[in-house]
């Protein structure tokens, strides 16, 4: 029994999607801004002035690089599946956004906590020196995929003009 075309590619999109932002949410975490700060009396941390901003720009970057990968797969199965396009498609290419998008925060999250991880906190002793990287609830953040990834969809769509049929021979 011979699979379709259409699960097939659905199939394919789906796995792509998930290990490219996989992938790419790996070294997002490895760049993720972290706080750092100098372990004090009495098991305290205190942060550096310097770090402002260490969760916006976590937020922002995680938006702008889901929102920037949903583009390009969405774009990207436009153009080689002429085959699959429709709604279907459409629907299909925004449910992949949003698993991608949860793929890409955990696999970021367990990276960032690799590269600044502490050790064991017993161990440490005054005047070492951390980083950490805070958690990143992406609030609203989780919609951006999905929304760019049928805005390139569906505009792709809207501009590729239609095939006219060939020819009737006169009779």
């Amino acid at each position: 029994m011979a699979i379709p075309r259409t699960v097939g590619t659905a199939a394919g999109v789906a796995a792509v999607s998930l290990l490219v932002y996989s992938a790419v949410g790996a070294l997002w975490g490895l760049l993720r801004p972290a706080y750092t700060g100098t372990f004090a009396e009495g098991g305290q941390v205190v942060i550096d002035s310097a770090a402002a901003n260490v969760e916006f720009v976590s937020f922002g970057s995680f938006v702008a690089a889901t929102g920037l990968l949903a583009v390009i797969v969405s774009l990207s199965t436009y153009v080689l599946s002429p085959a699959t396009r429709g709604p279907g498609m459409l629907w299909w290419l925004m449910a992949v956004a949003v698993f991608s998008a949860f793929s890409f925060l955990q696999v970021g999250t367990v990276s960032a906590g690799l590269l600044h991880d502490i050790g064991d906190p017993h161990l440490l002793s005054e005047g070492d020196r951390l980083s950490m990287v805070p958690g990143l609830d992406p609030g609203v953040g989780w919609l951006a995929a999905p929304f760019l990834a049928a805005l390139a969809y569906w505009c792709s769509a809207l501009v590729t003009p239609e095939t006219e049929p060939g020819q009737l021979p006169i009779e």
